[in-house]
């Protein structure tokens, strides 16, 4: 005996075929039908309409239940052919003098439509053009009768009919409704005999393909409960590159259980249930236990129902890959002896190949390099694009490239490495790499020891060319004076005392110039250190205001102003500090500021700012110093004019000697100066104030 559960299970909802999901649908209307026909008998039978329908509504039952039972029994073209019989029920509805609801005389339109609604049923459900025909056939007479028991059969064939409006003929109305029918099924079915067509031509070609396809593939079908779990499957189909892997036929394994054939093929030692049915790894490899083949598949899930597994033999690659696992190990050995890592690339830039020694301090295994590509490592884009044109360089021409590149290594920073390359084989390349650090630093050393030491020539020949001029111009004065002195007896007193002045003069131009050169040499010979002392600070600004009242005189230049600043006027306040050095320093500055200012006045001194610190500071209103000459000035022998006819003098070297001892002290010299109206030099000490002595306040 049948139940709905059964029918419904044969006609799935979900059913692949268009075939098969309209028989559902039709079950399921027949299915409404009887139900709803089976509630209004029962409404009838209690009274609850005006008029008794028991004459229509056991004639539909008797088209419905017989459909229904033929739809059970896999029937479905006996099925539909109970349409023929809807006119019954129109009878007992519209037609008979004695059963009829309605009258007949107004329901040929109503007529007409539900014969139209069993046509369109017909459109729907029918497999062959004479279902409708005869239909039609039917509907014709059944219409025909109704016009014949009415009494006016002779107004059957009329186009038009009149009352009170000008209306279409009932019969012109389902003539219409029939055409249009058989037009769109003739239509449909055409349609369906191309798409037919075009389904059979892809299946022959996926057949062709599942046939000729080098990879080995098996169809498997999920079987499931009726609870819809999965309860095993079944092998629909295997291709012959699958039969020649297994050396199994398709005869043998179609509609046998898998398990039991991969039992038998693979001996229980692999885990198929993971292979088949894990939807989140499509590719595993595989190895025969009986053979030692290794095969690669592949697992794809079209729908809830199917599995197909795509079968490759890499037993040859697998083969290949451990004899170079064999040579590699050998010849790491051999390489790893060797200071320098080893890459072979392809053409395309791909890591086939890397040896390094791991005391080398890279952090990268071979199995992260291989497979990856130059322009993957981390290079630069213009080291991908140098390393890359060199591969092809290097294969089409047979020559060696070489390139020299920066590697952050672990450890130790970044290093300087030199690549070779050399053609390996028409499609790849070696390149050997080698650690050029130690290299690079020395021909570095050698540059900046050659830089240097010119420089150093070129300071010396300033140097030279400079000290030549001081010396020679004070000496070539003291000399010719002396000899005037000494030849002429008719030289009074006031010009003997002018001469003596200027011997004495330049002999103080010559002493400045030794001292400046004894405390240079002193200073690169590394002899001169800081020396902390409590000093009385006034004590020295007071003395550098003596010496330089009568240096001003001396070079001519005592029209300018000389003026000292104490930032503390105690004159016992005493700080903890390299006096001597402070004192040099402020002689070098106050000696550049008298050289470069003709008119005006110089300020010197020092002022106490916050946090225990002491500012020094030499103004004057000299000619001042561009601002792109503030670092060069203090360079050893340098000069704003190094002509030999400079309107200044100097060896070039106070300056520098200034800028050396402030650096000793932990200091600098910061300068400030505008062009035609003077410079500031200053330099910022902290200081301790001196015990037993008035603190800084």
């Amino acid at each position: 005996m049948f139940k709905i559960p059964d029918i419904i299970k044969r006609i799935p909802l979900n059913s692949k075929t268009e075939g098969d999901k309209l028989c559902h649908f039709l079950f399921i209307s027949n299915l409404f039908i009887v139900v709803g026909i089976s509630v209004a008998l029962i409404l009838d039978f209690i009274h609850f309409f005006d008029s008794s329908y028991y004459p229509f509504e056991m004639s539909l039952l008797g088209i419905s239940i017989p459909s229904l039972y033929f739809l059970m029994k896999g029937s479905k073209k006996i099925a539909v052919n109970f349409i023929n019989l809807l006119p019954v029920p129109i009878y007992f509805l519209m037609i008979s003098p004695v059963l009829a609801v309605i009258p007949p005389q107004s329901t040929y339109f109503l007529h007409v439509f539900v014969l139209s609604l069993g046509m369109f049923f017909l459109l729907v459900f029918a497999d062959q053009l004479v279902q409708i025909l005869f239909f039609l056939l039917v509907s014709f007479f059944s219409l025909w009768y109704h016009y014949y028991s009415t009494g006016i059969t002779s107004k059957f064939f009329e186009i038009f009919r009149t009352s009170g409006e000008l209306l279409i003929s009932p019969l012109c109305l389902f003539l219409f409704a029939a055409g249009s029918t058989i037009l769109l099924f003739t239509f449909y079915q055409r349609e369906l005999l191309k798409q037919g067509k075009r389904i059979e031509d892809r299946d022959t070609f996926f057949q062709n393909s599942f046939r000729q396809a080098p990879l080995g593939i098996i169809r498997i079908r999920i079987q499931r409960d009726e609870m819809g779990e999965k309860s095993g499957s079944i092998i629909e189909q295997i291709n012959p590159a699958f039969e020649n892997f297994f050396n199994i036929k398709n005869s043998e394994v179609k509609g046998t259980n898998s398990s039991l054939i991969f039992e038998k093929l693979f001996k229980n030692e692999i885990n198929w249930q993971e292979i088949l049915f894990s939807k989140t790894k499509t590719q595993h490899e595989i190895c025969l236990p009986y053979s030692g083949q290794w095969f690669k598949v592949i697992v794809l899930h079209p729908n809830n129902n199917q599995i197909i597994g795509f079968f490759d033999n890499i037993t040859e690659t697998k083969t290949i890959l451990k004899e170079l696992d064999n040579n590699r190990y050998r010849y790491k050995l051999l390489l790893e002896t060797i200071p320098d890592i080893f890459f072979v690339i392809d053409k395309d830039g791909t890591y086939i190949d890397y040896v390094a020694k791991e005391e080398e301090g890279f952090k990268f295994s071979a199995g992260e390099i291989i497979g990856s590509t130059i322009f993957e490592v981390g290079y630069s884009k213009k080291m991908m694009n140098q390393v890359y044109k060199s591969i092809q360089t290097v294969i089409n021409l047979n020559s060696i490239e070489t390139i020299e590149y920066v590697l952050e290594i672990t450890g130790k920073g970044s290093c300087f490495f030199e690549m070779r390359m050399v053609k390996l084989s028409d499609s790849s390349v070696m390149a050997i790499s080698r650690d050029i650090t130690k290299q690079k630093i020395a021909q570095q050393k050698i540059e900046e020891a050659r830089r240097k030491a010119e420089e150093a020539d070129q300071l010396k020949s300033a140097f030279l060319q400079n000290i030549s001029h001081e010396i020679r111009t004070p000496l070539n004065a003291i000399i010719g004076f002396s000899d005037v002195l000494l030849s002429d007896d008719e030289t009074d007193e006031n010009e003997k005392k002018s001469y003596l002045q200027l011997i004495i003069r330049n002999g103080q131009i010559l002493l400045h110039v030794f001292n400046d050169t004894i405390k240079l040499s002193r200073l690169q010979s590394g002899l001169i250190t800081v020396e902390k002392n409590y000093i009385y600070l006034n004590n020295t600004i007071s003395d550098l205001y003596r010496q330089f009242l009568i240096e001003k005189k001396q070079i001519g230049k005592n029209h300018l102003k000389l003026i000292p600043t104490k930032g503390n006027e105690n004159s016992k306040f005493s700080v903890c500090l390299d006096g001597q050095k402070v004192r040099d320093i402020l002689e070098s500055l106050l000696d550049n500021a008298f050289k470069f200012t003709s008119e005006g006045e110089i300020h010197f001194g020092y002022q106490i700012i916050d946090g225990g610190l002491l500012e020094f500071f030499v103004r004057d209103t000299g000619i001042g110093i561009p601002d792109d000459k503030f670092e060069e000035i203090f360079q050893r022998f340098y000069q704003l004019d190094s002509s030999m006819t400079r309107e200044y003098g100097g060896t070039g070297i106070g300056l520098s000697l200034a800028r050396d001892f402030a650096i000793l002290l932990g200091t600098k010299i910061d300068v400030q100066s505008v062009l035609g109206k003077g410079s500031r030099f200053s330099f910022i000490i902290p200081v301790e104030a001196g015990e037993g002595h008035l603190k800084i306040v």
